[in-house]
């Protein structure tokens, strides 16, 4: 996962350093090249150029995602926030300075000393926690305790679809910003030449294409 988002941040950044700044006549007045407006901001670029359509697309899309992602995240916090008040009433947890282990711990076992006892046995003594009232935890029913896993669960699934969603808004920006190169390249062919060329030796005839740009 980390090395998928190195690479995506290493395309982005290579990217945006590739297209340096376009200047007008007058050098003392530099203007952001489309491609980098639409990294900035998707569609930026596109309605610079004059294809409002397609900004406009890549402007609901990033709005889309970036409502999405606030909505995930709103979700998840609000779900945290139920399901550490569902432990502490049900299962006497403190919930100051606690790890996302932690949680997922309480989730599985009934108490701190089961928990414990497992561990010794597996010789895990790393994971044992100290029973003092920081760590203590007892869940008064089972329950109780399958209900709240079941909402710390919700809460982590929310998270990781906003962590796709950002993914994807990094994705919208780039494939915005490749749009725009594309966009600013074809709007600057001058001509199109297509040369028929005959080789005599072989008797066979064959179409070039000159593309030149302004």
């Amino acid at each position: 996962m980390v090395s998928k988002k190195i690479i995506i941040i290493s395309f982005f950044l290579n990217l945006v350093f590739s297209q340096e700044i376009n200047l007008t006549n007058d050098s003392t007045n530099p203007v952001l090249s489309p491609v980098i407006k639409s990294l900035i901001l998707p569609g930026w670029g596109e309605y610079t150029l004059g294809y409002q359509k397609r900004a406009k697309v890549m402007a609901l899309t990033e709005s889309f995602i970036f409502i999405s992602i606030l909505g995930s995240y709103s979700n998840a916090n609000r779900i945290e926030i139920n399901y550490r008040a569902y432990a502490a009433q049900h299962a006497g947890v403190s919930t100051v300075g606690k790890n996302r282990q932690y949680w997922i711990d309480i989730g599985n076992y009934l108490s701190i000393d089961q928990f414990n006892e497992e561990h010794l046995r597996w010789r895990d003594f790393n994971a044992i926690y100290e029973q003092n009232k920081n760590w203590n935890w007892s869940w008064d029913d089972d329950n109780n305790m399958k209900s709240f896993e079941k909402m710390r669960i919700k809460s982590d699934t929310w998270k990781l679809r906003a962590s796709f969603l950002v993914g994807g808004m990094i994705l919208n920006h780039i494939i915005s910003a490749v749009d725009a190169l594309y966009l600013f390249r074809i709007s600057n062919i001058e001509n199109i030449d297509v040369l028929p060329t005959y080789y005599q030796n072989i008797d066979q005839y064959n179409l070039s294409l000159s593309i030149n740009f302004d």
